[in-house]
């Protein structure tokens, strides 16, 4: 079969590599869609140097789609034929084997199935739209009629906007980019912020009767956007950190900033870790695309061939694109 393989940073290789063979316990999925993370990026541009790549070559992709073509004699939950949301690594592929009992229940519950009025592109959004449901309703606690910013407008800040706009929130968003900013009211900002030439917690006053938000999300881990995020946030207060840091990274901020004002500050990674996973998370995702309230076609701005995934972690790094789909 054919697969996209990193073999080192920034070489990606179209190799042919035998179809993979199914055990008692495994699915294989014929991949029809397969969308580049934001740390597909990372990893694209660190290559051994990731502290989280294991082994080269490897399919960076995790948020895939596809339909069913084998199952072995284990499996009773799905069958052929149907069509779901890929989970674990393997998507830039022609087809993708999945152990359903690997680190049960947690592959076991996250094969989600696609109703038939989500295509296979949209469904490659279910895996981070619930990451973002996850972070916005678990970790940032934002509830119906809570101020809550969100900072950084690429597309996962951006579903994390409309997240919180269906959950009844006033939603700040806060980018350098204007044009993102226009998309961010399309997906239901009510305010917006540019800090290159706005004070964010002037303005969050501003916009907020003159208060600080109740809850807040770096979607981007560069210190300027946590200490924004911190700032901004009121006397009890959650922040979370969203968007992972480069290697290395460390920042400065005084303590008393979170000691006195009690503010919490919480990680976010995926739909949890165990034992707090949130597989719930995959099947709300599937309803909110499905139902129609969040139009993950706008943040679609690339489809490409398989071949071509290079290209598209170019765009994104280049920031010339939202979200690239590859068709393998």
């Amino acid at each position: 079969m054919k697969a996209a393989l990193l073999y080192e940073k920034e070489d990606v290789r179209i190799v042919d590599i035998p179809t993979p063979s199914v055990g008692p316990t495994d699915i294989l999925i014929r991949v029809r869609a397969a969308k580049i993370c934001p740390t597909d990026i990372r990893k694209y541009k660190l290559g051994s140097k990731d502290a989280r790549i294991q082994s080269l070559p490897t399919n960076l992709c995790h948020e895939y789609t596809g339909e069913i073509v084998d199952k072995g004699e284990l499996v009773q939950r799905y069958d052929k034929g149907m069509r779901v949301v890929g989970y674990g690594f393997g998507g830039n592929a022609e087809y993708a084997k999945v152990n359903i009992l690997q680190d049960y229940p947690y592959y076991f519950e996250s094969i989600v199935e696609l109703p038939p009025n989500v295509s296979f592109e949209e469904g490659t959004f279910v895996t981070p739209l619930a990451e973002n449901i996850h972070s916005v309703v678990d970790q940032a606690g934002c509830r119906f009629g809570d101020t809550i910013i969100i900072i950084g407008s690429g597309p996962m800040g951006l579903m994390q906007v409309n997240v919180a706009h269906w959950c009844g929130a006033r939603v700040i968003a806060v980018d350098l980019d204007d044009s993102r900013l226009e998309i961010a009211k399309e997906f239901g900002a009510d305010y917006t912020i540019n800090p290159s030439n706005a004070n964010v917690v002037e303005y969050v006053k501003k916009f907020n009767d003159g208060k600080l938000a109740d809850c807040s999300v770096a979607t981007v881990g560069v210190p300027s956007a946590i200490k924004q995020a911190i700032d901004a946030t009121k006397v009890g207060g959650r922040v979370v950190l969203f968007g992972g840091a480069e290697a290395g990274t460390s920042m400065l901020f005084d303590p008393n900033d979170v000691h006195y004002y009690e503010r919490m500050v919480v990680g976010c990674e995926g739909i949890g870790l165990a034992p707090n996973f949130h597989v719930e998370k995959r099947l709300q995702a599937v309803r909110h695309i499905a139902d129609h309230k969040i139009d993950v076609k706008r943040l679609m701005t690339h489809i490409i061939p398989l071949e071509d995934v290079a290209k598209g972690y170019e765009l994104i790094e280049k920031k010339q694109a939202l979200s690239v789909v590859a068709i393998p």
